[in-house]
């Protein structure tokens, strides 16, 4: 009887805590976010923890958060290959172009692995 409600409250807590991640939220930041620049970057997301140049295009890295599977929760059990993650800005010009998201190592996150950072700070209300 102990472990059945022992899986119940952890499902109910998995459940909950997919609930409670919105990945459209991560769409609608990497879009607000692309054309920032430099400066409203630092604002938002700090020092850059690793930064590198090419030409007129700059990458800087920050550390961001945890890794979540997509679908994680209540039906769904994966495996991430990656407990954390960091956020790669790419400004050309100085402008953000793109966003990626890799592991620790700068190798890319799995197919099903989203980074969970806190993009509020750089979209506003």
């Amino acid at each position: 009887m102990k472990r059945v409600f022992t899986i119940a409250a952890t499902w109910a807590l998995s459940a909950g805590a997919a609930f409670a991640w919105n990945p459209d939220l991560d769409q609608i930041a990497q879009s607000r976010m692309i054309g920032l620049g430099r400066h409203e970057i630092r604002a938002c997301m700090g020092e850059p923890i690793r930064r590198r140049s090419v030409g007129a295009t700059d990458l800087w890295w920050f550390a961001s958060g945890t890794v979540r599977i997509e679908g994680e929760g209540f039906a769904t059990f994966g495996y991430k290959r990656h407990a954390l993650c960091d956020v790669e800005v790419i400004l050309t010009k100085g402008k953000v172009s793109q966003i990626n998201y890799t592991g620790p190592d700068l190798d890319p996150l799995d197919l099903g692995e989203r980074c969970d950072f806190d993009v509020g700070r750089c979209i506003g209300p």
